[in-house]
């Protein structure tokens, strides 16, 4: 098995800009995001196995890292920071549910 590495969302999105992304065009990368979730969801619906070892192809493992690497690629190109919205996001669903699962769970005060 092949070394793996923890990275951030953010880092992911500049390896991506850094590597410039085989797909230039935004209309051509949204329909490639769209392709990867239809195959993802391909791989859950028949029941395509996790990978193991080093055999990843056309499994779940490697469907979820095709969705995210293209969905990285799109925030990209309309310059979204999708870490910052998420934070964003997600303590707005806090303030209109009354909760405070994000604080919480990132300890923020």
């Amino acid at each position: 098995m092949e070394e793996t590495y923890n990275i951030t969302i953010k880092q992911l999105q500049q390896y991506i800009k850094m590597k410039n992304s085989a797909f230039d065009k935004k209309y051509d990368s949204i329909l490639k995001f769209m392709e990867e979730c239809g195959e993802l969801a391909r791989a859950i619906l028949y029941n395509l196995p996790h990978a193991e070892g080093d055999k990843i192809e056309d499994t779940i493992d490697e469907e979820f890292c095709d969705v995210l690497y293209c969905l990285c690629t799109v925030a990209n190109q309309y310059d979204v920071d999708i870490e910052k919205w998420f934070s964003v996001k997600q303590k707005e669903w806090d303030k209109r549910h009354n909760t405070n699962y994000f604080n919480e769970f990132f300890e923020i005060n």
